[in-house]
Order: C-alpha cells, then sequence, then structure tokens
C-alpha cells in the first residue's frame, strides 16, 4: 500500500487547509499516460465530507513515487533531492510571487510526493517536442517568475540559497565522474568526427585535440559562478517537464525539480531554447525569449518593489552567450539517449560505450543522422567560437 489512512487524512487536510474533513476512503491507481525515467506515477481519489454535512466529496491527485523496478541508487538521490526541493524551497518561494510557476505540493516522503493534478484545471503538456512561440512565451513566463521568487525569497529570508543550501543541491547529472555524460561526450566526439564538411586536416585536428576539452568546460558551468549572479534554476526544462494552460496568455507550470542547481539564469534560458527548438527557429525567436524574460523578471520583482534585485541586461545577454556552451552540449549529449531506440538504452550503452551504436544509427536512420548532424554542428560552431575568444 503506497499510503496509509493517517497519510491520506493529512493530505486531505493539506489540500482543503482546514481540520474538520471525514475521509471515507481513498484509492491509488496506476497513471498510464504519465511516462518518467526517475518516477512512477499514480492517481490518488480522496473521497471525504465536511463532518457538519453528509454530502461525499472527491478530490484527485498525482502520485509520483520512486521507481520500484529500479536498482539505481542514482535515482534515489534524484528522487530524494526532489522531494526536498517541494518541501523545504518551492513552497516557501511561491509565496513571493504572484505568478503560479508549479504545481502545489501536499506531501512528502523520501520515497513519494503528493501533488495537485494540474490536467485536472485544463494543463496539458506540448503536443509535439518542438515548441511553439506562444509556447515559449508561457515557459519564459515561468521561468521568469520562479527565478523571481528564489531572489525574493533570498532577500526576505536573508540566506543565499548556494550556500545555505548546497548540500541538498548537489549536482547529479552533469558531472565528470556521471557515467552516463561522460560516455555521451565521447559518442558526440565520434559523431562529429564522422561528419564529412569536418574531414579537412586542421578540422580533424581541432576535433582530436581541442574539442573534447571545450564540451567539458560545461562541468563548471553545472556549478555555482564565481562571475555572474546566481538563482535557484531548474535545469532541466524540455517540453517534457513543462504544461501549459488553456489561456495562451498565462504562465507554464513547471515539473520535475530533481536536477535544480544555483547556477546563472542563462542555464535555464540556454536549456529551454536548445532543447525545445530546431537550431533554425531558436535562431529566430533567441533575442525574443530573451528580452521576454527580462521584462518579466522585473515585472515580478516590481510587484514587490524589489527592482533592485534584477539582473542587469548586459549582464544576462553576457552571460547567455557564455552559457551557450551549456545548451549545445547538453542537447547533443541528450540526443545520444532520448533520440535513440528504447531498446538500444542498456546498461553497456549508458554507461559504458555507446559510440559505436550512434554512428550506426545514424547511417541508418535518415532523421536521427539529420538531428544529430545539427547537434554536432552546433557543438562544432561554439567549440571554434570559444578557441578564438
Amino acid at each position: 500500500m503506497l499510503l496509509s489512512p493517517s497519510e491520506c487524512q493529512t493530505i486531505l487536510e493539506n489540500v482543503k487547509k482546514r481540520a474538520n474533513l471525514k475521509l471515507i476512503d481513498y484509492r491509488v491507481v496506476r497513471d498510464l499516460e504519465a511516462i518518467g525515467y526517475l518516477g512512477d506515477y499514480y492517481i490518488l481519489t480522496l473521497r471525504y465530507s465536511h463532518e457538519e454535512e453528509g454530502t461525499p466529496e472527491e478530490i484527485k491527485l498525482f502520485v509520483k513515487t520512486l521507481p520500484q523496478a529500479s536498482a539505481e541508487l542514482a535515482k534515489e538521490a534524484f528522487f530524494q533531492k526532489e522531494a526536498w526541493v517541494y518541501q523545504t524551497l518551492l513552497l516557501q518561494m511561491q509565496k513571493y510571487s504572484p505568478t503560479k510557476w508549479s504545481a502545489d505540493c501536499y506531501f512528502t516522503r523520501c520515497d513519494l510526493l503528493v501533488l495537485e493534478d494540474i490536467k485536472q484545471k485544463g494543463f496539458r503538456s506540448a503536443e509535439t517536442l518542438e515548441l511553439s512561440e506562444s509556447n515559449m512565451q508561457q515557459l519564459m513566463k515561468a521561468i521568469s517568475a520562479f527565478h523571481a521568487a528564489g531572489l525574493i525569497y533570498e532577500h526576505k529570508t536573508q540566506n543565499n540559497i548556494g550556500e545555505t543550501y548546497a548540500d541538498h543541491l548537489l549536482e547529479f547529472s552533469v558531472a565528470s565522474e556521471v557515467a552516463w555524460f561522460t560516455t555521451g561526450l565521447a559518442a558526440v566526439l565520434a559523431a562529429v568526427r564522422s561528419l564529412p564538411q569536418y574531414q579537412g586536416k586542421k578540422e580533424l585536428l581541432f576535433i582530436d585535440t581541442k574539442l573534447l576539452k571545450i564540451m567539458e568546460e560545461i562541468y563548471e558551468q553545472a556549478a555555482p559562478s564565481k562571475k555572474y549572479k546566481n538563482v535557484l534554476c531548474h535545469r532541466d526544462l524540455w517540453s517534457g517537464n513543462v504544461f501549459f494552460p488553456p489561456e495562451k496568455s498565462s504562465s507554464a507550470l513547471l515539473i520535475d525539480f530533481q536536477t535544480c542547481c544555483y547556477t546563472p539564469p542563462a542555464s535555464d534560458l540556454n536549456f529551454s531554447l536548445y532543447m525545445n527548438l530546431s537550431s533554425e527557429n531558436r535562431k529566430n525567436m533567441e533575442r525574443k525569449c530573451i528580452d521576454m524574460y527580462h521584462s518579466f523578471l522585473m515585472k515580478n520583482l516590481k510587484d514587490f518593489e524589489l527592482e533592485k534585485l534584477a539582473i542587469e541586461k548586459a549582464e544576462l545577454l553576457e552571460s547567455y552567450e557564455d552559457y551557450r556552451l551549456f545548451g549545445v552540449v547538453y542537447r547533443a549529449v541528450a540526443a545520444t539517449i532520448v533520440k535513440v531506440p528504447q531498446e538500444f538504452i542498456t546498461n553497456d550503452f549508458k554507461y559504458v560505450d555507446r559510440s559505436g551504436v550512434i554512428l550506426s544509427h545514424m547511417a541508418k536512420d535518415e532523421e536521427f543522422r539529420r538531428y544529430m548532424e545539427e547537434c554536432c554542428v552546433d557543438v562544432m560552431e561554439m567549440a571554434l567560437a570559444r578557441e578564438n575568444m
């Protein structure tokens, strides 16, 4: 049994913000529509009545649990990090934001989260992995409100999130000791080296002697910056972690906070633009999205008369260019996992070596080859630009 009757009574009282409620019964069923690598998903239905009234009522909630079928310790670390973030930070931060940017959390355990079911309120994931311009505007509203809430929280509590909670915001996904990422870098390097446009002696020498070292600068960008202002960032803002409201003028909602980190806002901006747009669309929408983000950030801070906390536009633009490396490299590495058939993804593929499989799949699947080539060209152009800085 996932939840006890007493836990469900507590959840009911947290949802309704009152104590005089009688839990009649409850049921938990698997949510087969929700798919994710770092959790199992359920719908919790609570049937209850007000003690002074006898008419039963019903509410549905979303439950995320630690994957039952997984023996990977990393998943447990991710899950416990997310539970802590919801319980300790997000609940407090949302108080400093008139814009709602995440689902309400009503109950946490080290192995379980109970959240509002945002689908009941009309929120839906995007129909395609490539986001539209209106979707990107809704996402910029959510990111800016989330970042502003973090800045205001730090100001009001006099707590630096990165220093106070460093032990709870450890990096589990982008680090030199994380095997899925290092094997991904090796696969990207092999893919770049295979492209016909980079077969000249000069290009091959650059790839063989300098490219990997430049890509590995992403590890430094995964840590708090010593140069730019840091905020609590989501750092996994691909389309599957964003839900959109029925009203186009409203903010999106962000889910899955297990990769939260304390870095410059540019890391979230680059991640969201590179992971949700093709190279062509990103180039067309990039500056508009940055401008929207900064405008929305200023508005959120102005609501609390704290414009002084704002990140200067010049710093935002400079840091965005610097952190372009993060978006470019992460997109390419992620493609070696999320763009291949599920049956490819064995433990050896993830943690030992996938270069050969990636090159073979590029030769056989034209759609994958085009996507991978686009990622690799972005990587090479970024690396050459940094080399010439």
